[in-house]
């Protein structure tokens, strides 16, 4: 982990830091599941990216989808969700779907970073990251 020193060592770490980044493998997702990823206080950043890769068959396999929360910090939004401001994908490709983009979440205090399985079967999710362009 990143310090405010520039270091690693957790004698720099600073408590209560938000995390910038974060990363995870080898997630099962059953048929048809949305799967909550990661929920993220924004924390006054700007961008986010996100990447995912998922055994699949197809392009409508994978849908990531970034979720604003309401005001209260706790309940996510049932109607909406953030559009990317630039991606790729989904892409289907030799046994597995992949994606990335980038969201404008200026604005908002705390997202959820979600994805749906679209396949008939269950799958794995090989990767998912995420994390903030520096400001």
């Amino acid at each position: 982990m990143p310090t405010k020193a520039g270091g690693t060592a957790a004698s720099e770490w600073q408590i209560g830091d938000l995390l910038t980044r974060g990363q995870a493998t080898a997630i099962p997702i059953g048929a048809g599941q949305t799967l909550v990823s990661q929920d993220v206080n924004v924390g006054g950043e700007n961008e986010l990216s996100i990447g995912y890769e998922m055994t699949g068959g197809n392009n409508s396999d994978l849908s990531p989808q970034v979720v604003p929360f309401e005001v209260d910090g706790v309940t996510p939004m049932s109607n909406i969700t953030i559009p990317p401001q630039a991606s790729n994908g989904p892409t289907f490709a030799n046994g597995v779907v992949q994606y990335t983009a980038t969201y404008d979440v200026s604005g908002y205090a705390k997202i959820r970073i979600q994805v749906k399985n679209g396949n008939a079967g269950a799958q794995t999710i090989n990767y998912f990251w995420w994390r903030f362009a520096p400001n």
